[in-house]
């Protein structure tokens, strides 16, 4: 690179969807290509499902990284209003009670150059975009923006359209690729010519991801929905989440009760294959005898 390039080359580590997995983080974090960024940047969902919702953001702002708003983020602010009291939303109002004295709004969207940051869509951080409806958003950026990166879709996707390139490196604490047990991220780097980005995988810790649910109190708080969504970590099962609840919800309504009522989830835990014949309270039992 010539003088110029020198002086205007940037190295940025892309992390996107880390819900509150510290293990994983620190996982990413470790990693040689993950050295040395100029920038950090995390698109959003920090928290929410994870057991280590506060240390991750803690984490973040020690890196002085951009952080982003997410649909998890958003809801925090609101989570002790009459519309999130019930059984479904009790893991939300454990993970605002670990947010306490940290903040808990950030901006929707970051461009650095010509490059657009966001969650979901720039507009809307819960909108859900598959791969094949990326080219209608490229279609619609501003002219300035030649690259969007985001996140949201726990799986990746690298799709080029209308003289753009949309980049999503994946969740890196709540990976959807059927594997299970690693962390994507991307490493972009630039000179203000050109512009190259890395996607790497990491793998990570589920051995201390389970005590920190435990540990940290969430596993008692909601032992089901921190059991899905570490069914989802170690499988890397495609929305496990989403259709867990589902299952309480259909449940529920057999039984004329709704997601607000904790009995709902006790049955979708029940009727749920999770491989080891165990229920939910001797699971988080076992797990604490060994934590």
């Amino acid at each position: 690179r010539d003088k110029r390039s020198e002086e205007m080359y940037l190295k940025i580590l892309l992390l996107t969807d880390i819900h509150g997995n510290l293990p994983a983080l620190e996982a990413v974090l470790r990693h040689p290509a993950a050295q040395g960024a100029d920038r950090v940047v995390s698109t959003g969902d920090h928290t929410g499902f994870g057991p280590c919702p506060r240390q991750v953001t803690e984490r973040l702002m020690a890196l002085n990284a951009d952080i982003l708003a997410s649909n998890h983020e958003e809801r925090l602010p609101q989570a002790d209003d009459p519309a999130f009291a019930g059984d479904n939303w009790e893991l939300l109002r454990w993970t605002r009670a670990q947010m306490e004295g940290l903040p808990l709004t950030w901006p929707r969207t970051l461009q650095i150059g010509d490059m657009l940051f966001a969650h979901g869509t720039p507009e809307n951080p819960n909108e859900l975009l598959e791969a094949e409806e990326v080219p209608a958003l490229l279609a619609r950026l501003p002219e300035s923006v030649r690259w969007y990166f985001s996140g949201h879709n726990h799986n990746a996707w690298n799709v080029c359209a209308h003289d753009c390139r949309a980049v999503n490196p994946g969740s890196l604490g709540l990976m959807e690729d059927g594997v299970g047990g690693r962390a994507p991220f991307a490493v972009i780097e630039t000179d203000g010519k050109e512009t190259r980005v890395t996607r790497m995988m990491v793998p990570y810790d589920l051995e201390e991801v389970k005590r920190a649910y435990v540990t940290g109190g969430a596993a008692e708080a909601a032992p089901e929905m921190c059991r899905i969504a570490l069914y989802t970590m170690e499988t890397g099962a495609y929305q496990a989440a989403l259709k867990f609840v589902r299952l309480a919800k259909q449940l529920g309504e057999k039984q004329g009760i709704s997601l607000a009522d904790p009995r709902a989830f006790r049955m979708a835990a029940e009727a749920w294959d999770w491989g080891d014949g165990l229920s939910c309270a001797e699971y988080w039992r076992q797990v604490a005898r060994g934590a």
